[in-house]
Order: structure tokens, then C-alpha cells, then sequence
């Protein structure tokens, strides 16, 4: 190799790893605090509570973000974005992709974080449950179950969500506690 094109960029190489539809595999960082060891995500039985989330508590900081979006050329959406709700006795994340290709298929992503902050484990941390949700059908398949297939009945994701969910199709689901080390 002439050594003038040493560490240059190989664009097959790029072009082969290139999702043009900007899914992400993104769940979550898990960072360390003053020095202590980094906790992780272990599965568990646990399960967000719904119950605390719809309860008529005071919200005190609730805040959406649009982290990207895009219209893929005229061929549908892409959109990742966050959303926060704060209430006295819990915190709850939701961080959603959801992807239209017209024609082709509806993809969504979605991870949420749920904390009571009145349960905690010996060591007296916070217990943190992460739900991992991914669903993704062709048009195809929900036409033949008989679900609706044109682009103007997926114009955001909670539309998108509610039509996959009542479509039935398949989802898998994972969920998560964050373990906290030991102190020292």
C-alpha cells in the first residue's frame, strides 16, 4: 500500500455499516458518581409500576426532547426522542425510536426507566428498572392481520404503538434492574 494512503477512509467499508434508517441500539449509560464502582443492568422478574405512573400525583417536571428526526428522503420517518416525567414518589424516562419506511416497514424501539424512590435494596440504593420493547413488522404482515397499511395512520410514534400493539405481532421484551455495587 503507498504509504501517502495509510489510515485513509475505505468508503466500502463505510457504505457496507451505513444504516440509512438511523436505528439505534442505544439503551442507556450507566456512568459511575464519586469514585465508586459502576453499577449494571442485571435481568430480573421486577416490573415498572403503571399503577404509581397513573396515579393523580403532582407531575413536578415533565419535558420532551426530539433528539433527531428525519423524512429519509420523502420514503417515511425516523424520529429518536426522550421523554421525562418527575412525580414525588417516582421518575420515569422513556427514550423511543420509531421508524416508517411507506410501504416496507414500522420498526419502534423504546426503552424506559422507572424509579420508585421509595424502594430501595439493602445498601439502601434506589432500585432503577429498565424495560427494553422492540417491535417491527412489514406492511405485509400487518395487512394480512388485517391492521391498517398507509402512511397517513402512522403520523407519529404513539400512533405507530398503538397499531402495532393492537396488531399483535411480535415484540420482544426485556427488562432490567440496575445493581449497585457494594460500598467500600
Amino acid at each position: 500500500m503507498d504509504e501517502t494512503r495509510r489510515g485513509t477512509w475505505n468508503s466500502t467499508e463505510a457504505s457496507e455499516s451505513y444504516d440509512w434508517t438511523f436505528t439505534t441500539p442505544y439503551g442507556g449509560t450507566v456512568a459511575s458518581t464519586s469514585g465508586r464502582a459502576v453499577p449494571e443492568w442485571r435481568e430480573t422478574e421486577k416490573r415498572i409500576d403503571r399503577t404509581m405512573l397513573t396515579a393523580r400525583d403532582p407531575i413536578l417536571l415533565y419535558d420532551e426532547l426530539t433528539l433527531y428526526e428525519s423524512e429519509l428522503d420523502d420514503n417515511g420517518v425516523a424520529h429518536l426522542g426522550l421523554k421525562v416525567r418527575v412525580m414525588p414518589k417516582c421518575w420515569f424516562v422513556l427514550l423511543r425510536y420509531w421508524l416508517r419506511v411507506d410501504g416496507v416497514l414500522i420498526r419502534l424501539r423504546e426503552t424506559r426507566f422507572f424509579c420508585d424512590v421509595t424502594d430501595t435494596d439493602a445498601s439502601g440504593a434506589p432500585r432503577v428498572v429498565r424495560e427494553t420493547q422492540h417491535r417491527e413488522e412489514t406492511w405485509e404482515s400487518l395487512r394480512a392481520r388485517g391492521a391498517p397499511c398507509e402512511p397517513k395512520q402512522f403520523p407519529d410514534a404513539d400512533q405507530a404503538a398503538s397499531v402495532l400493539l393492537a396488531a399483535g405481532g411480535p415484540v420482544d421484551v426485556v427488562f432490567h434492574e440496575l445493581a449497585f455495587p457494594p460500598a467500600a
